[in-house]
């Protein structure tokens, strides 16, 4: 019986390691639950602020903050059609590095008061072309739990821009977003910001009957054996 023990316990496990990690998606109805209009946040003016500012998600109430990599630059507040001609939805506010205005290209960072289950945003570099957007997660200590990386095109088509988001089961309190154009460069700009404050159900109904019906075949085969 040890030995069935011991097998379920390291099969679980090598699953609980697999499921653990962060998983993305490109698909903004999977994180849905929440989101950040960053518009009515700070007005879409085309104006300047310093890292970070405070946010409070529409639905939820849920608050955080959002700026530059480092803290030690501002951001830009601009909007689709009205400052940033993209493929963004039109009229959605954003929130801008500010490269082209000088400053060192760096990553967005959204911290979040409450811990998380999913988070993403739309997201396009400054430059047309290919690029590559990457997501990474943090725990509460602001170590990484994992990245998630796309490749999207950016263009001046509203409405055709990529969506980029991180998924864990285990509550985040960060999320950094990262651009790399096809020149190398930094420069990009990051939409609405949809979160979810519950983890997936089907991943742990999954996980869970998975387990159970495992170690129930373990114990049918080895019953007369061990």
């Amino acid at each position: 019986m040890k030995k069935l023990a011991l097998l379920v316990l390291c099969i679980v496990f090598g699953l609980g390691s697999a499921w653990g990690g962060v998983t993305g998606t490109t698909n903004p109805a999977v994180i849905n639950q929440d989101y950040v209009d960053w518009c009515v946040q700070y007005g879409c003016g085309g104006g300047s602020f310093a890292s970070p500012q405070p946010w409070t998600s529409q639905v939820f109430g849920i608050t955080g903050t959002v700026g530059l990599n480092g803290g030690f630059q501002n951001f830009y507040n601009l909007q689709q059609g009205n400052g940033w001609n993209g493929n963004f939805p039109t009229g959605m506010g954003l929130v801008y590095n500010g490269a082209s205005f000088g400053n060192t290209p760096t990553g967005i960072v959204a911290t979040f008061d409450t811990g998380l289950y999913a988070a993403g945003a739309y997201i396009q570099s400054n430059f047309y072309g290919p690029f590559t957007a990457t997501v990474t997660l943090f725990d509460s200590s602001f170590l990484s739990l994992g990245s998630f990386t796309a490749g999207g095109y950016s263009n001046g088509n509203p409405g055709t821009g990529l969506f980029i988001g991180g998924v864990d089961n285990v509550p985040f309190w960060a999320i950094q977003f990262d651009v790399i154009d096809q020149f190398g460069q930094e420069d990009f700009a990051i939409g609405q910001m949809n979160i979810n404050t519950t983890p997936e159900p089907g991943t742990l109904v999954l996980f869970g009957t998975s387990a159970l019906g495992l170690a129930g075949y373990l114990r049918r085969r080895f019953k007369g054996v061990l």
